[in-house]
């Protein structure tokens, strides 16, 4: 069985981070921000994670399919 659909839910998981998340808690006191720029700042970065995660999964889909 292919592991593409189990990555695909990964990358799924982590695309945005909220203010609901313990992860953005963790990310945005440890580095010192305050919570409007870790909305900004944590929010944007893992959005772009996460969609170039599905992006590369989708790439490597077609070529190991």
């Amino acid at each position: 069985m292919s592991a593409i659909p189990f990555r695909a839910i990964g990358a799924g998981s982590m695309v945005v981070s909220h203010a609901n998340d313990s992860y953005f808690w963790v990310v945005t006191q440890l580095s010192g921000m305050d919570v409007p720029t870790g909305y900004r700042c944590q929010t944007m970065g893992s959005l772009v994670t996460g969609l170039t995660a599905i992006v590369v999964i989708v790439i490597l889909g077609w070529i190991l399919i």
